[in-house]
Formats: structure tokens, sequence, C-alpha cells
């Protein structure tokens, strides 16, 4: 079990030494996701704050966790892709005319398949909605949650589709590929379904590009988070504004803070974004850990040990169902 030391100073500058016992000494105030829209936001630290991103790039890290790392979602984000793929196969085989033959065709449009089809399609929301947490649980970041579940759908529907065009165009190799017969064909032509799996890639192709990026962004916020909570200069800040900004992430407000702390006989003010549920909006006067480095890299988050008092007028938060 490790123990880990830290000095803070109060606004009167006495200092005194807090000990904390791994992880189970810490408070992480971590509330269950919240659906809306078929989305879920995952186990983070409730309200959640950031002095340099909002909105879904805000960046979360567990005490005591591992900065993320992809590794460990790609089997996920893999299988996820599979079932989508599967899913696929009778949409595009048996309505966009994606089938090498007749007889696929009908095999695809069976009742018994179209029901198998629609027992895949719950466990590949289920698969994807896993992709999901997990990703916000490695990156802390509902952004990034959110492009690797996009990218297990279009992944998936691409492949479909790439396959069934193959399929199909090497089991008739002298029938001409034109996408004018999807204005002129008294059927539905395989190039509608072309156009709609290319749709996929190309959706497919920019979340690649952006993935990158993204996991860069917030790999680097989280050990900007690790490195203040280890090396940096620690306050006990006060909560002296919450300015709710009539925005929400699925159902969870955004609001815009200042926390002032003493440095020096001299008070500073922080400005941040806090992201929270409707029953966890810390009250004005409540206590805050500042954290800053000699970079100018600042980080506000819960005081384990100071209790924060919460709005009880939860009401004034919630998001409109309309």
């Amino acid at each position: 079990m490790k123990v880990y030391i830290a000095i803070y100073e109060d606004n009167e500058k006495m200092i005194f030494t807090r000990i904390f016992f791994g992880r189970a000494m810490l408070m992480r105030d971590a509330e269950e996701g919240q659906q809306k829209h078929g989305q879920q936001e995952h186990i983070v630290t409730l309200p959640l704050f950031s002095t340099t991103d909002r909105n879904g790039r805000m960046t979360a890290l567990q005490p005591g966790s591992r900065i993320g790392r992809v590794a460990p979602l790609l089997p996920w984000l893999l299988a996820s892709a599979a079932l989508w793929a599967l899913t696929g196969s009778v949409p595009f085989g048996a309505l966009l005319g994606l089938a090498p033959t007749p007889a696929i065709s009908i095999f695809l449009g069976h009742p018994v398949t179209v029901a198998v089809a629609g027992v895949l399609l719950f466990v590949s929301i289920g698969a994807t909605s896993g992709v999901y947490s997990r990703a916000v649980e490695q990156f802390g970041q509902t952004r990034i949650g959110g492009l690797f579940a996009r990218l297990a759908v279009t992944g998936g529907l691409s492949i479909t589709a790439g396959g069934l065009l193959l399929w199909t165009l090497t089991s008739d190799p002298s029938r001409p590929f034109n996408l004018e017969a999807i204005a002129t064909s008294p059927t539905i032509p395989p190039e509608l379904g072309a156009l709609v799996g290319a749709s996929f890639a190309l959706w497919t192709a920019i979340l690649l590009l952006r993935l990158p990026g993204s996991i860069a962004h917030a790999r680097r916020r989280q050990a900007d988070i690790e490195r203040l909570r280890m090396e940096g200069s620690s306050f006990i800040g006060t909560l002296t504004a919450v300015n709710f900004t009539n925005v929400w992430l699925f159902n969870l407000p955004i609001f815009t803070i200042e926390v002032s702390y003493n440095v020096d006989d001299r008070t500073r003010i922080v400005l941040a974004h806090m992201r929270t549920s409707a029953e966890r909006v810390p009250i004005i006067g409540s206590r805050l850990l500042v954290l800053t480095d000699d970079r100018g890299s600042t980080h506000v988050e819960l005081d384990p040990f100071n209790h924060v008092t919460f709005d009880p007028d939860v009401w004034k938060y919630e998001a409109s169902d309309g």
C-alpha cells in the first residue's frame, strides 16, 4: 500500500500535513452515468472542473489512476465493429441491393434472418455503449468516448458494405457499375448500397483522422493533472461565483465558476468551467483544492477533507425534455 504525504496551505497560511493511505482514503464522489439520447456518461468525478477546456473536452483523472491507454480498448472496439458488420448485412443486402445473388437477397430478407439481425442490433448497441464507457474511463473525456463509439458503428457498417460490394462485383464482372442506375433502375441497384457504404467509410476516415489528436489532447490533460497532484502547490480555495450557462452535455449542466485563494497575502482568482449533475451543484462558499505549478498550469478539484454543500434547488439545473 502506497503512502502519500501532501502539504496544503489554507487561506491563513497555516501549514498542515495530511496523509493519504492509498486510494481508499480519497473521496472520489463518483456518480453513476446518466443517459440521454442513447448515450451514457460513465462514472466520473462530479463536479468536474477544467481551467482550459469545456463541454466534452473537459478531462478527469481518478486519484491513483493511470493516464489513459488505447490498448485496453481495442478488443472491445473490434468486437463492437464486428457486431455492427453482422447487423448491417441485412439492411445492406436485402434493402440496399448489395446482395451478390437473388438467393442471398432472399435469405437476408427472410423473417428469421431479420429477427436475428434485430437481436444483434440490441447486442451491438450494448457493446458500443461498453466501448463508450471504457473510453471515458480510460481518458476521462466524453468526447473521446463518443469518437470510439462512432468509430465502432461506422467502421462495422463500412466493412459490411465494402465486403458485399466486392462480392457483388466479382460474382458478375460483366455488369457495369454506374451511379446513374440509382435514378434509372426499376429496382434497387447495388450502386445505392455502395453510395451509402461510401458515406459510412468517409465518416470512418474522418473519425480515424480526428482520433489521434483527441487522444493526445486527453493524455496531455491527464498528465498535467497527475503532475500537479504530485509536484504542484496545493491551496484551499473558496468558490466565489457559480454562473449557469444554460448549456447541458447530455443532461449534465455546464457552469463557469470563480475560485479565490491566497498566496503570499494576495488573493488570486481562478476561472474554470464546471460540469456536474443537477443534484451536485456546489454553493458559493464551498472549499475546493487549487493546484498550481511554476509552468502556469492550474487545476481545480474537490477537496476530499472539506465537506461541500450542494444547491438544494435541483430543478433550476435540470435539462428540459421539450
